[in-house]
């Protein structure tokens, strides 16, 4: 089953994304200013860690070398396998806060944060075409390395 994502969805799961942010900084003395920005996974995390830095007015980072030891939120759309939230986390970035939109439970790393299990097969977001395939050839072409 396919379920499309509008993007008036995605703007209100970056406010419930935001707003459980605020809340886990209110409970464990974590303040704002002591995150140093939000980056985005690239293909599906870009726009959300955009839209995000906005509404929280965080710094965008696009380059994670200057982001060693520091805090900072690692945003993607969605936490499938896990894969890809692992090899961040063994990049030594042990002190980011992860957050996805739609969350796997048989995803091999849970997000600090997420908005919506994942329920159906195939979830397509407003940035990709309707007629994607549920695996993108450019992770396929990964996998068979």
């Amino acid at each position: 089953m396919k379920t499309l994502i509008s993007w008036n969805q995605i703007d209100k799961y970056v406010d419930q994304l935001c707003e459980q942010l605020t809340d886990y900084c209110t409970t464990n003395n974590y303040e704002f200013k002591d995150l140093n920005g939000i980056y985005g996974i690239p293909r599906g995390g870009i726009i959300l860690a955009v839209m995000m830095s906005h509404k929280l007015q965080l710094p965008y980072i696009d380059r994670l070398q200057t982001m060693y030891g520091k805090k900072f939120i690692v945003l993607d759309d969605i936490a499938d396998s896990g894969e890809t939230l692992q090899q961040m986390k063994a990049e030594v970035f042990d002190k980011a806060l992860f957050a996805t939109i739609h969350y796997n439970s048989d995803s091999i790393v849970e997000p600090h944060f997420w908005v919506k299990e994942k329920v159906t097969d195939w979830i397509v977001y407003p940035w990709e075409r309707v007629d994607s395939k549920p695996i993108q050839d450019y992770k396929l072409e990964q996998k068979s390395l």
